[in-house]
């Protein structure tokens, strides 16, 4: 009997033993992985709480429909470009490119800039961003009339040229006394700045303000020429109010009087090519915006005469973003939005005075005010870098 206790004891004891080691494991390994987690958790918020960024520059360029971010890394650690993410108007893109210093790599250190290209972000008007005026500078300009962005932002200044940053910053004035007498209105375009000079022919500039050569002296075919507008195949010159000529962009040869005065067009004020030929005519003292397919035919109006008051200039976006829209400098003092269709989609007037002329649009809205000199607004699509901790930057086109 007293061996069956001992027995009994022993084996009691050894399955004590034995629950005990299970459950001391147990317990260190549930132990081990809260920890383990905690430890997860506090260098996620320490590299959170050390995480900073910076958009140090975003431009977006309507003749390639691209756009660039460059973002620096701010905060004291290193980040993942893999697990960064790009938001364009609140939709997650894929990158063309994610470059640091110009090379590819995983790794964005402390002070290193992220150079992120995407090609067709959908870039579109929202009417409902407010404020939407992102510069005012008058960059020393006096009296600034008609304006066109390329790179940077070209605006007709007196017997001048000023070229401005898109932050509003002058970077040179173009001055030539025996080439550049009385600009009219200019376009840039690709390698070239066209300009109508005199009233009487256009004349090329390279992008830096060189003088290049005379480019169209047609007497004949462009006898008064207004206002111009370039594609990748032709120059479009209003002639005189009364007819829009093609000419061909290669050698500035003319190539045919594409839209005839009489039927749609009476008496066009400007002109502007992007998707379609958009044109501000004029009848019997009424404004309208018509619209005419890019081989001059189909003209009809889009926007009537109610909705206008003496409008100077209009652009619209480029040829490819899902939403394009027309942009009406109005009464001088207003930005009139519609589709390409004409259907309206808003107006902005945020730091306008009533003396703006001349506007073109290139992810941003650029405006030539009188009074103001360079207005910038936003169009209003909101551009967001995301890194693998969650922290963010958002900045508006």
């Amino acid at each position: 009997m007293g061996f069956s206790v001992s027995a009994t004891m022993a084996i009691f004891f050894a399955t004590f033993l034995i629950l005990f080691s299970v459950l001391y494991n147990s317990v260190n390994e549930t132990f081990d992985s809260v920890s383990e987690s905690f430890d997860d958790r506090y260098e996620y918020m320490n590299d959170k709480a050390h995480t900073d960024l910076d958009v140090i520059s975003l431009t977006y360029s309507k003749y390639v429909d691209s756009l660039e971010i460059i973002v620096q890394n701010t905060g004291s650690v290193p980040l993942g470009i893999e697990s960064t993410m790009l938001l364009v108007g609140g939709v997650i893109v894929n990158p063309d490119t994610m470059e640091v210093e110009g090379a590819t790599t995983n790794i964005w250190l402390p002070l290193d800039a992220l150079t992120i290209t995407v090609s067709n972000p959908n870039i579109t008007f929202d009417p409902s961003v407010n404020p939407r005026t992102c510069v005012n500078s008058d960059a020393g300009l006096t009296g600034p009339s008609n304006i066109s962005v390329g790179d940077s932002v070209y605006v007709i200044d007196g017997t001048s040229i000023d070229v401005l940053s898109f932050d509003g910053l002058l970077e040179f004035t173009i001055t030539d006394g025996a080439n550049l007498v009385s600009p009219v209105d200019l376009k840039v375009s690709s390698d070239y700045l066209y300009v109508i000079d005199e009233g009487t022919h256009i004349d090329r500039f390279d992008i830096d303000g060189n003088w290049v050569d005379r480019f169209i002296d047609d007497a004949t075919n462009a006898s008064a020429p207004r206002s111009i507008a370039v594609d990748d195949e032709y120059i479009y010159i209003v002639d005189g109010n009364l007819h829009l000529d093609r000419f061909n962009r290669t050698t500035g040869l003319f190539v045919d009087q594409l839209i005839a005065n009489g039927g749609t067009m009476t008496s066009p004020q400007d002109v502007f090519v992007s998707s379609y030929i958009f044109a501000i005519d004029v009848s019997s003292g009424s404004y309208h915006v018509d619209r005419y397919s890019l081989d001059g035919t189909g003209g009809t109006e889009i926007v009537a005469s109610s909705r206008l008051s003496t409008p100077t200039d209009l652009a619209a976006s480029a040829e490819d973003v899902d939403q394009n829209c027309l942009y009406i400098l109005n009464n001088s003092r207003e930005i009139l939005v519609c589709d390409e269709d004409g259907s309206y989609l808003g107006r902005v007037s945020d730091g306008l005075s009533s003396s703006a002329s001349g506007i073109d649009v290139s992810g941003k809205m650029f405006v030539s005010d009188y009074a103001n000199g360079l207005v910038v607004e936003n169009l209003g699509t909101s551009i967001k870098v995301v890194t693998e901790n969650g922290v963010s930057e958002i900045v508006m086109l």
